[in-house]
């Protein structure tokens, strides 16, 4: 859902600024600038947002969704018919949003610097791969630059554009395969929506190729049929996605009824490890006549910004271990990990809720 919003928002963005945008760029590098510093500010300071701001629009900015929107339109620009209305409003400011799209990520990069995990370490080499390919043509989109380098020289760097894309998409695959594959439905939405967004691309880019040399060649046709067998591919993966996290949750379902009768309490020290929002979250216990006197939280892999609500929901529990707390609407994949985990290591002690 928020990525929909990012893509809305940014055709929205060219629709009115497209002209603006044209002529005088620098004001609008300016303004990103000052909204990516601002997101830095934010979660250095681990500011929280409620409402429709916490959920859609902070995320836009703080998790890429907005840049990586631009960078979309970037990528779809030139997959168009030569001299249709998309081709026209997008191609003349390709440089320009690609420039506001890298501006805008920055503050997904910073964020994504902060966090340790070596669970992650896959997800942090795509990163520092994506961002050494983009800095070059970040600097190489600005035009003063472009007309000082040979044409052929600039047309050779930018097809590292391709890779940068394809990197951009495995990024977002495993950043949400995990907790897609742990039942998250949201996370298994993204990966469908971002797979259609992304594999129709690398569809519709060697079709618009081919379609250059063949001048009888009917671009929009075979550019929306192609879109059909992507969206059941994407859907389908989703589908498979849910099926396959309901069936751990079943056999957990048996294995707690089967051990009610017969389970004892064990005192001593459990812990268990769930993923977050962005990586492990351990919550450790300590029982002792075969009651729960602490609760720890003693490796956080997760993102800082939400683990203020992680200790929170530690309160709860320690102000009452057996009760059913519930995740925070605010660090959903946080909290929820946190009383995934305790209820874990409950289950490691002998104890049933």
């Amino acid at each position: 859902m928020v990525f929909i919003l990012s893509l809305l928002t940014a055709i929205l963005f060219v629709l009115l600024f497209e002209k603006p945008l044209k002529r005088n760029p620098i004001p609008f590098y300016v303004v990103s600038a000052l909204i990516s510093v601002a997101i830095i500010i934010l979660q250095l300071q681990n500011v929280s947002f409620g409402g429709y701001v916490g959920k859609y629009l902070y995320p836009m900015l703080s998790n890429a969704g907005l840049g990586a929107a631009f960078f979309v339109l970037v990528m779809y620009a030139a997959t168009f018919e030569n001299g249709s209305y998309p081709a026209k409003l997008l191609i003349p400011i390709r440089g320009q949003l690609s420039i506001i799209a890298s501006i805008l990520t920055l503050a997904h990069v910073f964020s994504f610097s902060t966090l340790l995990s070596p669970k992650l370490s896959l997800v942090y080499i795509l990163s520092a791969v994506m961002v050494i390919i983009m800095i070059p043509l970040f600097i190489t989109s600005f035009i003063k630059i472009r007309r000082r380098m040979h044409p052929k020289t600039w047309k050779s760097l930018q097809r590292f554009a391709y890779a940068f894309y394809l990197l951009i998409y495995l990024h977002i695959l495993f950043l949400y395969i995990r907790r897609a594959m742990h039942g998250d439905s949201r996370s298994a939405q993204n990966i469908a929506v971002y797979s259609v967004v992304f594999l129709w691309y690398f569809i519709c880019r060697p079709i618009k190729a081919y379609s250059t040399k063949h001048k009888d060649f009917n671009l929009n046709r075979f550019r929306y049929i192609s879109l059909v067998p992507i969206a059941l591919l994407s859907f389908g993966i989703y589908g498979y996605m849910q099926n396959t996290a309901a069936a751990p949750e079943q056999i957990a379902e048996t294995e707690n009824t089967s051990t009610e009768a017969s389970s004892t309490i064990t005192d001593g020290i459990y812990s268990a490890t769930c993923f977050g929002y962005a990586g492990d979250i351990t919550v450790e216990i300590k029982v002792e006549n075969e009651e729960v006197v602490d609760i720890t939280l003693p490796d956080y892999g997760d993102e800082p910004d939400y683990k203020h609500f992680s200790e929170d929901v530690v309160k709860q529990l320690k102000q009452d271990p057996l009760a059913d707390v519930d995740a925070v609407s605010e660090a959903t994949f946080s909290t929820k990990a946190v009383i995934e985990a305790y209820n874990d290591a409950l289950k490691q002690a002998g104890i049933i809720k």
